[in-house]
């Protein structure tokens, strides 16, 4: 019965943080897309600087963006891989049996986000060349 209620709990609180920031997002895009609305029945032209000046508007380049998210994908194909890790051992210390399997398995997930990361970054590292020129 505790462990049904733990799993329950682990399966949970990450799915409420993740309808608590989807609800945040999509809070922000209906102010700005009320803005843009109001600007435009107004009839006033929408410039650039007033995009910019928006919540969002922000203007990364994509070399740096793609650093970013590759850092962040690598970062988390690393936390599913020690995850995989910690479950081998937990699993092994328990019964034994399974624990290559579930391990293997749930650090193999980790290898998805890891390889798109690394792509990113080395997309990244080719793009800055091209920019600078």
């Amino acid at each position: 019965m505790i462990i049904a209620v733990q799993i329950l709990i682990a399966l949970i609180v990450p799915g409420l943080v993740f309808m608590f920031t989807a609800f945040l997002r999509s809070r922000e895009r209906m102010r700005l897309l009320n803005v843009v609305l109001q600007t435009s029945q107004t009839g006033s032209p929408m410039t650039v600087e007033l995009l910019r000046a928006l919540p969002g508007g922000r203007e990364i380049p994509a070399p740096q963006l793609d650093l970013r998210r590759g850092v962040m994908l690598i970062a988390t194909g690393a936390a599913l891989a020690a995850i995989g890790v910690c479950a081998y051992f937990g699993i092994a210390s328990e019964s034994g049996s399974g624990a290559i399997a579930w391990g293997v398995t749930i650090a193999a997930f980790g290898a998805i986000p890891a390889c798109l990361g690394v792509a990113l970054v080395i997309l990244s590292r080719g793009d800055r060349g091209a920019v600078r020129a």
